[in-house]
């Protein structure tokens, strides 16, 4: 893969890392994203507690799109290098890992990188399935979400009985919905879910324990 040179951009707050990228081909961006930033850190041109530009400043450095660096950057907090403040921007952590991370963990952390997308497009399609199960659903449906989200709250300290309720309630509003292409949509969404919440649960306990 030929890489170009970017010119360092040197205009940030002076909170902020320093830093220059090299543009990467969009095929492998997330991914090359975090390889990049991995060895900024290590390398030293990022330092602990530094803040990083905004998304749309390192999309720009880099050569890509902001989904690509938003993908990167989950990918980062999952595998404990970086903290997103929510309102004041995202950080690297003081207490960064001092190994490189197997290419295992990296593989997994990517894969949970597109879980917030997948959650933002099952948000919209869950806020018209309520909307119209409210007018169709049968007295014996709501019975049916009443007693799923009882076992829900009784299944809270069990990961995995808890996750399979979860996704037999969306199963059970998509039904109540009367829209058979609700239900088909919202079967695959909650199996993509399912199967991101699983990645995600052993990329963190794939990380060395700290305080």
């Amino acid at each position: 893969m030929k890489l170009s040179n970017v010119p360092p951009i040197r205009d940030f707050e002076t909170n902020r890392c320093p830093m220059a990228f090299e543009m990467i081909q969009k095929s492998t961006a997330p991914q090359m994203v975090v390889e990049q930033m991995l060895e900024k850190v290590k390398s030293g041109d990022i330092q602990p507690g530094g803040q990083l530009p905004p998304q749309r400043e390192l999309a720009v450095m880099f050569g890509v799109g902001r989904s690509s660096i938003r993908e990167a950057l989950n990918a980062l907090a999952v595998m404990g290098y970086i903290d997103v403040v929510q309102g004041k921007g995202t950080f690297v952590r003081t207490d960064i890992p001092h190994d490189d991370p197997p290419l295992s963990q990296l593989t997994r952390a990517m894969a949970v990188g597109s879980l917030l997308d997948l959650m933002e497009v099952r948000e919209l399609l869950e806020c018209k399935s309520v909307e119209l199960a409210a007018d169709r659903a049968e007295e014996k449906q709501l019975h049916r979400l009443d007693r799923i989200v009882d076992t829900m709250e009784a299944r809270l300290a069990d990961y995995k009985a808890f996750l399979d309720a979860d996704l037999k309630f969306h199963y059970a509003l998509a039904e109540a919905t009367g829209n058979i292409v609700i239900c088909e949509m919202m079967k695959l969404l909650a199996e993509k879910v399912s199967w991101h919440h699983a990645q995600l649960k052993t990329a963190l306990l794939s990380m060395p324990y700290r305080e």
